[in-house]
């Protein structure tokens, strides 16, 4: 039955407003289903920078981090094995932040990231959930096959690094 389109109120009791008890329940549920994330904003993404070649060796020690993805000026640079947070996107270039005590940011081409990494000793291979400077080092937050887990980042190699 169509209902005439002149006709605003319908009789349907729809709430005028929702009540915060229910925007809550509503966000905790969403939590559980996307893995405790909550309503917040998404996390950022962490990235391993990689300056090696097709054969595992290093080729480029450190990527520069440019001031804009059509701008050859460099604000920084980034080693080799260090981590990254990514703060934006644009096609293949990635607006990114290093993970160190005076962090420098910069755009890189999305080559020179990598979204997982190999966690030595235990031969394990993991994706990066979250990352931190604490006391000196840089720590990140890696998903295995049994949770998830802080480790410094010196004990992760990018795969088929040499």
């Amino acid at each position: 039955m169509r209902d005439p389109i002149h006709q605003h109120h319908q009789g349907n009791g729809e709430p005028d407003h929702v009540s915060l008890a229910r925007v809550l329940s509503v966000c905790a549920a969403l939590a559980f289903l996307v893995g405790g994330q909550g309503c917040a904003s998404p996390a950022t993404r962490v990235v391993l920078i990689s300056g090696r070649d097709d054969h595992g060796l290093v080729a480029r020690p450190a990527v520069a981090l440019l001031r804009s993805p059509n701008d050859s000026v460099v604000n920084g640079s980034a080693m080799d094995g260090s981590f990254v947070f990514v703060l934006r996107e644009q096609n293949s270039w990635l607006y990114v932040r290093t993970i160190e005590a005076v962090a420098q940011e910069g755009w890189i081409d999305d080559h020179y990231a990598r979204g997982d990494a190999v966690l030595i000793g235990r031969a394990v291979r993991v994706t990066f959930r979250d990352a931190a400077f604490r006391d000196g080092a840089a720590m990140v937050l890696v998903r295995t096959s049994s949770g998830d887990e802080w480790v410094s980042a010196s004990a992760l190699r990018e795969v088929g690094a040499r």
